[in-house]
């Protein structure tokens, strides 16, 4: 019906251009020549509407209030009337396209549809679908989706387009069952992997909760114990991610008191240090003097024990108690300087 429709929309465009007529014989030629476009139009709606199986009521108004006009138009143009024909003309014209209209929208509309695209479509996933499980080593069996989609392939170049459809379906239920396959395993690959992570890892941990307990650091040992215990456990891997989180958070706490007890160590050996220096240089000012002497024997055997117990602090497990070093190697640091301050005493005094 598309065909009427065009024709009559420039049939009606046409009888705009009839503004005046020139002269009696254009003016016959004009009105002759839509005389026959209304009759061929007639012509062509009266046989699409016998084409319709019951066609309502309105198509047929319409078709004969179009026939009317038709009927005038001829009537007109006999009697030389040229502006009745032309509004004669344009209402059979205006009749004619409202039944083609009518007509068009009673007639039942066949869609063809090609299921190509889809077929495409999941050509596709099915081929990332493989490669996945050529990654996974899944050992996936793809023979049966293969065969569905070749079989709707077949029927949609076949024109069988409601059992492609159906097979279609099929295709996309034994997809989902893949691909939901395929993510299980995957999630297996990964919790084995976490796993065999924490297994490698396990030796760490151990040692960073024997590193808590012997810095004093109890409850960071005994969380960290809990964590090791969780992370066999786990059954996923976020629960394993977490426990790591944990993990970390004790090692700094840990790494901080370390921290802690080897500026405790550097900043005592910066206070021997100076000391056996200032030993040395009055070793050679000595000069004979035994009183001298013997007191510089006595620093210098007091800044050898001392460095060795500074030295010692370094393999002592636990935490440096700094209050105990006062009392030990910071009362020793203590003698050693008096012993030199009366050395130099002796010395100068006797020079």
């Amino acid at each position: 019906m598309n065909k009427p429709l065009i024709l009559l929309s420039l049939f009606l465009i046409a009888t705009i251009c009839f503004v005046t007529i020139p002269s009696s014989v254009q003016a016959d030629s004009q009105l002759d020549i839509l005389i026959k476009i209304t009759q061929n139009t007639q012509a062509q709606i009266k046989k699409d509407i016998d084409q319709m199986n019951n066609p309502p009521q309105k198509i047929h108004d319409f078709y004969d209030s179009g026939a009317k006009q038709a009927s005038l138009l001829t009537q007109a143009v006999e009697n030389g009337d040229d502006v009745s024909a032309k509004q004669h003309f344009i209402d059979a014209m205006i009749a004619f396209k409202q039944a083609s209209l009518a007509i068009s929208e009673n007639q039942p509309q066949t869609a063809i549809v090609d299921h190509s695209p889809i077929i495409n479509k999941y050509a596709s996933n099915i081929q990332k679908l493989k490669i996945i499980s050529t990654k996974l080593k899944a050992d996936i069996d793809f023979e049966k989706i293969d065969h569905l989609l070749a079989l709707a392939k077949a029927n949609n170049a076949q024109g069988k387009l409601e059992q492609a459809k159906d097979t279609l379906n099929e295709v996309a239920s034994e997809g989902k069952q893949i691909q939901k396959l395929l993510y299980e395993i995957s999630e297996q690959n990964k919790i084995l992997k976490a796993k065999q992570f924490v297994q490698k890892h396990a030796e760490r941990i151990q040692n960073l909760i024997l590193q808590a307990k012997t810095f004093g650091l109890d409850k960071t040992a005994n969380e960290l114990e809990q964590s090791q215990i969780q992370l066999l456990q786990a059954n996923t891997t976020n629960q394993i991610k977490q426990q790591f989180k944990i993990i970390i958070v004790h090692q700094q706490k840990v790494e901080q008191v370390k921290e802690v007890s080897q500026a405790e160590l550097l900043r005592l050996q910066s206070l021997i240090e100076p000391l056996e220096n200032k030993a040395k240089r009055l070793a050679d000012d000595l000069q004979g003097n035994n009183a001298a002497a013997n007191l510089l024997d006595n620093a210098f055997n007091l800044i050898e024990k001392t460095k060795q117990d500074i030295q010692d602090l370094q393999y002592v497990s636990g935490r440096i108690d700094t209050k105990n070093l006062d009392l030990t190697i910071g009362k020793n640091i203590e003698t050693i300087k008096d012993l030199l301050m009366k050395v130099e005493k002796l010395i100068y005094t006797s020079s």
